[in-house]
């Protein structure tokens, strides 16, 4: 494999994590869009309920494609091997900086700079306890919840990810389990006793998140160090749905005064 080949698996891979990732924040928003429009959601209630469920469907498939462990299939896994066999594509720092000095020059290294997520600190318990330590001193607020910052180097960096990937391993397993019975095949299972599918492998809407911001981490860390391009995570407006609903609340309004103008006559000569 070649630095190319390479570059074009993880854009394909990020791109998959960014679509399921679309998928669920339109999902998440279905709920919440229930609790306050209601009322503009039941013009079009087989349309919504319709949708929703081809987004649950295809947040899963793409996820359980970015998971893949089939033969000759590309996935977050694979990537993460290929990485680790290809090291010499990657810079081992960020970038380095030269400091000249009494006409002699001086070249630094300057490391990735990564804020830990709460499941990576565990991987780091030493730095995790002096930082938070000196928060405390310095009496910064928030000391216990205020993220900590490591320095890595690409090796470094590829390493917490295998880690993290380990870590997910159940919830891949679940993942694919279902994909399996469910999703993809017409597995007797799935058909006749689905409850039992998902009683033995369940995967709950954390457990999806989880797995999707996993590989856009992975996904974004790999192009972004292989091409200098820093990839966004989702749509700049994927909640403009609102927008819609509010537009179709106003049109209630002016429905009702439509009618109360039309009644309006009659009312005044009785």
């Amino acid at each position: 494999m070649d630095q190319e080949q390479l570059i074009k698996i993880a854009e394909e891979l990020y791109q998959e994590a960014f679509d399921a990732n679309a998928y669920f924040l339109i999902m998440q928003q279905y709920r919440e869009m229930q609790k306050e429009y209601l009322l503009e959601m039941r013009l079009s209630s087989v349309f919504y309920s319709v949708v929703y469920e081809a987004l649950q469907k295809a947040c899963f498939i793409e996820l359980a494609k970015l998971y893949d462990r089939t033969n000759g299939a590309y996935s977050i896994g694979t990537m993460l091997k290929c990485c680790k066999e290809n090291l010499s594509f990657f810079s081992e720092f960020r970038n380095t900086v030269e400091i000249e000095d009494d006409g002699k020059k001086y070249v630094f290294s300057v490391p990735y700079q990564h804020s830990l997520k709460s499941e990576e600190e565990c991987f780091f318990e030493e730095e995790v306890r002096a930082q938070k330590s000196i928060n405390k001193v310095f009496n910064i607020s928030s000391s216990d919840a205020a993220p900590v910052t490591v320095d890595l180097s690409f090796r470094e960096f590829l390493e917490l990810y295998q880690k993290r990937y380990v870590a997910l391993s159940k919830k891949r397993d679940n993942m694919s389990e279902q994909r399996n019975k469910i999703y993809t095949h017409n597995d007797k299972k799935g058909i006749l006793n689905q409850e039992e599918v998902l009683e033995k492998n369940p995967l709950f809407y954390t457990d999806m998140q989880e797995l999707i911001e996993f590989a856009l981490d992975a996904t974004g860390l790999i192009v972004g160090a292989l091409t200098g391009v820093c990839k966004a995570r989702s749509y700049s407006n994927i909640d403009d749905w609102e927008g819609t609903l509010m537009f179709a609340r106003l049109g209630l309004k002016y429905q009702d005064y439509d009618q109360e103008q039309k009644e309006k006559p009659y009312l005044t000569r009785v």
